[in-house]
């Protein structure tokens, strides 16, 4: 564990309102010199603590492309492990499908038993269904056993209204970044 000092919270809280700023803007705004700026933000970038993303709203506010949204909650029996979930699908190449439409996947456990939680998105609710049932769980059972699957919920989403912990696309979002009046104090840097 890293502990993140007083300027390296500064040019992360810069670069969540915005990741495409320069530098020279971190280094104007936080009043930290340009050259620190510039090797801490590598620094950060090699050790994993700040990444960048480049989300994709399918949704009809956006590209129009999917209209419905679903997390699957897929329950694994006594004895299926989050370890050995999580080597199976690292060592998987992931299909065109499954790339087209598994927007988030998450392991973790819920009474006991390891879980998958995975949000598919598709046109329409019964093309999920389909992308489930044809690749997803055939998929899961080859690589963790026939009867490994012991339950499976659905839940029905229809917006995002908080992703990783600052963006929020219908309120303090405008044109891929955060918006210039959003508090610099509402913005979790930690």
């Amino acid at each position: 564990m890293k502990e993140i000092d007083q300027q390296e919270r500064f040019i992360i809280r810069e670069l969540v309102k915005n990741p495409r700023v320069s530098d020279n803007q971190i280094s104007k705004e936080t009043k930290v010199p340009v050259k620190t700026v510039n090797r801490k933000r590598k620094i950060l970038e090699k050790s994993g603590i700040i990444s960048y993303y480049t989300s994709i709203d399918n949704t009809s506010e956006g590209t129009g492309r999917f209209g419905a949204r679903q997390q699957y909650i897929i329950t694994f029996k006594y004895g299926v492990t989050r370890s050995s979930i999580f080597e199976a699908l690292k060592n998987s190449i992931p299909s065109k499908t499954e790339m087209k439409h598994v927007s988030e996947c998450s392991i973790g456990d819920k009474d006991g038993h390891a879980i998958v939680a995975m949000t598919i998105e598709s046109r329409v609710e019964s093309d999920i269904i389909e992308v489930f049932n044809a690749e997803i769980l055939p998929k899961l059972k080859r690589l963790l056993g026939e009867d490994s699957v012991v339950k499976t919920d659905v839940l029905t989403f229809n917006a995002h209204l908080t992703m990783m912990h600052n963006y929020m696309p219908f309120i303090n979002m405008r044109n891929g970044k955060i918006k210039e009046e959003w508090s610099d104090e509402l913005i979790f840097v930690d």
